[in-house]
């Protein structure tokens, strides 16, 4: 019992390693939960835990070798720095709208699956997702597996899970309480410098990429 608490620890810090650095996903956390409130981090997290799921299963089929091909990160670069721009421009027309009231009732049954489809595509696309997995994820995965099999793997998704959501529901819960003492041109600017990263980011992918494939 100590062991698997101890590989569910691992794979909690571990996952926490990642997830604490600001990237893409949480870019999206805190510009959804300026506009939807603190139900947006676990939203996210459940689009970026169902592509996890995908990884899991590629690496259990062997195809891990493949995640780590020039030419997949070649295409992930593409794909992602395309995805990265829509969601920037995206999110600059939110801001310029952005009138300061949480999405209706009506809508959040459209809103709560784009904000899956938020974390789904903001990890996917993001090559640096594939290589936290690639150098860390995956190496703890296996020392799970080799120190209590299906056992120590249960316990490395629930420490990995836990992790996830642990800390983006913390930032989502935190900036739904903040978002009360910022006023609308606070909100709006925070908004604006999310889209500004994502965009730069996108960029860079695509800059990337195009290194990629030409060298």
């Amino acid at each position: 019992m100590f062991d698997l608490l101890a590989l569910a620890f691992l794979s909690f810090a571990a996952a926490l390693s990642g997830a604490v650095v600001p990237g893409p996903v949480f870019v999206m956390v805190v510009s959804e939960s300026l506009k939807k409130g603190a139900k947006a981090g676990p939203l996210i997290v459940l689009g970026h835990l169902v592509i996890e799921a995908f990884i899991i299963i590629a690496v259990l089929l062997g195809l891990d070798a493949l995640l780590n091909s020039t030419q997949s990160t070649a295409i992930i670069n593409y794909v992602g720095g395309i995805m990265f721009l829509l969601m920037g421009l995206y999110l600059v027309n939110t801001a310029r709208n952005f009138k300061g009231n949480i999405v209706s009732e009506n809508n959040t049954k459209l809103a709560s699956h784009g904000m899956i489809v938020a974390g789904f595509l903001s990890s996917g696309s993001n090559p640096h997702f594939f290589l936290w997995w690639l150098t860390t994820g995956i190496p703890t995965m296996a020392v799970a597996l080799s120190s209590a099999g299906a056992a120590g793997f249960i316990a490395f998704l629930i420490g990995h899970a836990a992790a996830d959501l642990l800390w983006f529901s913390f930032i989502s819960w935190s900036i739904e309480k903040g978002r009360n003492y910022l006023n609308q041109k606070a909100i709006k600017a925070i908004l604006l410098g999310s889209a500004v990263f994502l965009l730069l980011f996108g960029i860079y992918l695509l800059l990337s990429a195009g290194s990629l494939h030409f060298s």
